[in-house]
């Protein structure tokens, strides 16, 4: 995918992974963000992420979706930097799923994005014929 596709994916969605690495082995955790000012951006509590935000580490970031009855797909890669912030200007920051406290802002600055898609498996066939009003996708699966 290009680089403006993966930029629409990423700005039109808001939750996904991230990966950070807590010696001795990476951990990959959920998170409810926001795309801004080239960062990705996320509330947390104490502990992995914030951790790794405030010694300014390297993370992974990750999106996807898929169509398992097409058995297709994509899938958004950010490579980049931990930082804690201050604060966040625009209002658009989304509140995490699980209660709790989650006082820290972090941002992962995107200094690498990458995409892909998985087609549709060759050989697929959609539905052409139309009964009752019903177009016989319910037949497949």
């Amino acid at each position: 995918m290009d680089e403006a596709t993966c930029r629409q994916l990423l700005a039109s969605h808001h939750f996904g992974r991230i990966a950070v690495n807590n010696d001795p082995s990476p951990d990959v955790l959920p998170v409810n963000y926001t795309l801004h000012n080239d960062a990705i951006w996320f509330h947390t509590g104490e502990g992995t992420k914030q951790t790794a935000a405030s010694r300014a580490l390297p993370a992974s970031f990750q999106i996807d979706g898929t169509d398992p009855n097409r058995h297709s797909g994509w899938s958004v890669l950010v490579r980049g930097r931990l930082a804690l912030a201050d604060r966040y200007e625009p209002t658009d920051l989304p509140d995490p799923w699980p209660g709790g406290d989650r006082g820290y802002i972090v941002a992962l600055s995107i200094d690498a994005l990458t995409g892909r898609r998985i087609p549709p498996q060759t050989g697929w066939v959609l539905p052409t014929h139309v009964w009752k009003d019903r177009d016989a996708s319910d037949l497949m699966g």
